[in-house]
This record gives structure tokens, sequence and C-alpha cells, in this order.
């Protein structure tokens, strides 16, 4: 478990161009030495599985390594599993925990990655999350010399993981350092996250600021139930904190214009986020001038060059 204190943050925000810069240079070496190890196993293992909680920035650190691994010269397919959702109309009318892995279409998924990886042009779904149906499907074309990413919640699920162990890397992604507050408190990573997703669903998804925090609790329970208990599957740990991005979600959350009147010290309280918000009102606010537009920052705060 890695420790920051929030005065190490704040200092270093004396020359935040370099602070952003370094940063995302330690990320960079993070997915440098993921696809060394994905490459050195790739004859046996061509598939990826890569999960994360929700706010774990899985997404953006899958096409990082796409990226990475298109610059080497390696065919790279790359499947999101959020399109694998079963239709609402085609879910057992007795399942009603939307996190649970019997949501996916595990048959099919299953089938699109064993068909990539003989080289075949497969059909992939494209799900609709507002009309909670398959809304398109669009071809792609496999290699059997390729690297396939499939990226999502239950990549480790044994649902799912157990089908394809034997040709699978699994790769675990999330926020995991602590940020310890002016008075000693501990900012767990699950806290940071929270901060993450009520940016980036307000700006994308029109979910309100409270409405992501009270959505928290049962998105924690998922992760307790279906994705914690699977990290052991990963051969390959990211930890996607970056030391500088408590200072930019304060300054995105803070313009806001519902910032101060939703979040108010009860509810703030109520739900947990205390320690949060101290930090979020005691560092510096950070500009996005230097921060790149392939960052994971991006994924939740705007301006990426990827399209999630």
């Amino acid at each position: 478990m890695r420790v920051i204190d929030i005065e190490n943050i704040t200092e270093a925000m004396r020359d935040d161009t370099r602070f952003v810069l370094r940063c995302e240079e330690v990320f960079h070496d993070k997915i440098s030495a993921a696809a060394a190890s994905i490459l050195m196993n790739k004859s046996k293992k061509p598939l990826v599985c890569l999960t994360g909680p929700s706010g774990s920035g899985k997404t953006t650190t899958a096409m990082r390594l796409k990226a990475y691994l298109e610059n080497l010269g390696v065919k790279v397919c790359l499947l999101s599993m959020d399109n694998f959702f079963l239709p609402l109309a085609d879910r057992p009318p007795e399942l009603t925990d939307w996190e649970s892995p019997l949501c996916v279409n595990r048959d099919l998924l299953i089938d699109c990655i064993r068909r990539l990886s003989d080289g075949e042009e497969v059909e992939l779904p494209v799900y609709d999350f507002k009309s909670g149906a398959t809304g398109s499907w669009f071809k792609m074309q496999g290699d059997r010399d390729a690297v396939i990413i499939a990226e999502g919640i239950h990549m480790l699920n044994p649902l799912i993981f157990d089908r394809v162990r034997d040709m699978a890397t699994g790769v675990y992604v999330a926020p995991r350092t602590r940020i310890i507050t002016a008075h000693d408190k501990i900012v767990r990573p699950e806290q940071l996250r929270v901060a993450r997703r009520m940016i980036r669903d307000y700006q994308g998804r029109g979910h309100s600021l409270r409405q992501t925090v009270e959505r928290a609790e049962s998105v924690d329970r998922g992760e307790l139930n279906y994705i914690m208990p699977n990290k052991p599957n990963a051969g390959i740990h990211i930890d996607t904190f970056h030391d500088y991005e408590p200072c930019i979600l304060a300054r995105y959350l803070k313009e806001i214009p519902e910032f101060y009147t939703q979040l108010d010290d009860a509810f703030i309280d109520e739900h947990g986020l205390t320690d949060l918000f101290e930090v979020v009102n005691s560092v510096p606010p950070l500009k996005t001038d230097y921060v790149p537009r392939d960052s994971i920052v991006r994924e939740f705060v705007g301006g990426s060059i990827f399209q999630y």
C-alpha cells in the first residue's frame, strides 16, 4: 500500500508543470512494464483480461496498452465487456442485481474472443445503455498473432476467466494510493473514485453530484461481491492514482454550479466523504494545460483523445 501526504502534494504544486509531467512519466513506465510482461507471455497467453472497479481508469489503461503495443508493431484487438451486456428484455426476471456478471452475455463474449484469436472476422455488439438493448454491430478482424485485450468489471470473474484462463493474463487496475490529510486522516481509493465519477457522470451522463454519491453505495457492494474477490486472478497490478490528480479533481468539482448547494457538510458526513472533501478544499487547483490528452485523468475531466 502506497501512501502520500497532502503536504507533499501541495509542495510539489509549486512547480505544477514539472509535477504533472513527472507523474505522467511514472504511469507511462507502468504501461511499459505491463506491455513487456504481456509480450513475454504472448505466445502462450495472447489474451489480456483487464479489470478494475468503477472509476478505476481501466478503459484508458486498456487503450494506453493498445497504443503502446501497436507502436511496437503488435496487432491488437480491443473489446469492451460493456458491449456484451444482455438486453434488458433477455435477462431473467429474477435477476435484479445489475452489478452481477449474470447480466453479461458470457457465451457470446468468449466466442468472439476465441474466434478473434483464430484469425476470424467477428461481428461485435454495441450496447445502448439508454435503451437497454444492443444498438448496433460492427466488424473486427482477428489475427492469430494478435494480442486481444478484453476490459470490463467482470473479466476476472471465474464465470468468464476460468473459461479462458489457459490463454489469458489477468490485469487489475485501480487507484491504490492513500492520501494522508492535514489532520492525519486517510482518504481511501474508493473515496477518490467517487470524486472521479462525480465529475465524469455530471459532464457526460447528466447525473447530479448527489445521485453519483448515493449510487456509490450500490457500486461499492458490487465491487465487494464481484470484483475484489477475483484480484488473485491478476498477474499484473497497476495503481492508476496520479499524485497531482486531487488538485485537478478539486478544480473541476468546484466549477460545477451545484457543488456548494448539493454537497453540504451533513450530506458529506452521512456518506463518509468528510476526509475526501478536506483534501478537495485544501489543495491548490490545477489547470489542464499540461495534462496529456491520453492521461487517465482525462477520462474523468474531459479532453481525452480517446472515445469512451
